[in-house]
């Protein structure tokens, strides 16, 4: 035995290790190996699920974002609408105070007119009773027939001439 080798113990340790490789290699190897795939596909399964909801989650992004433009415009419409709306009702209540002043301003020429018109038929009267007192202060000294009835006409001929001149003044 060249330098102190035993064959025989080197073919029994290599016997042993082929029998213990092999053993292992039937207990241990397949159920890893079956272990690897397992959690390979249950990554795998994994990826998908999230590329899966990726996606699902970019369709539900894009259909927020459409209802969101789809509300702005909406809200820009009824913006515009509503000011159209206030701008009617403003100009309703605009016409309808411009209505009301006419009102009162006629109201209140009509009034105004009323009154002078009853100022003046207090000034003739007042005038008349006037010149009745004076009239008949004058008569009392001297009364006769002619004189009376040249008074009566020189007050109607000054009253017409009175009511021609507030007229022509009017």
């Amino acid at each position: 035995m060249p330098l102190n080798i035993d064959f025989l113990q080197v073919l029994l340790h290599m016997l042993n290790f082929v029998i213990l490789a092999g053993g292992l290699s039937l207990l241990l190897y397949k159920p890893i190996c079956r272990f690897l795939d397992q959690r390979t596909a249950h990554f795998d399964a994994l990826a998908r699920d999230n590329a899966e909801k990726a996606a699902e989650n970019d369709r539900l992004k894009a259909e927020y974002q459409q209802k969101l433009t789809d509300a702005e415009t909406e809200i820009a419409a009824r913006k515009t609408q509503a000011e159209k709306d206030m701008a009617d009702i403003a100009e309703s209540y605009i016409s309808q105070a411009k209505d009301k002043a006419e009102a009162y301003l006629t109201a209140a020429e009509k009034e105004a007119e009323e009154r002078k018109e009853h100022i003046l038929d207090s000034a003739q009267t007042e005038i008349g009773e006037l010149v009745l007192s004076a009239a008949q202060k004058l008569l009392s000294d001297t009364v006769t027939p002619e004189r009376d009835s040249a008074l009566y006409d020189a007050y109607i001929r000054l009253a017409d001439q009175a009511v021609k001149d507030e007229r022509k003044a009017e």
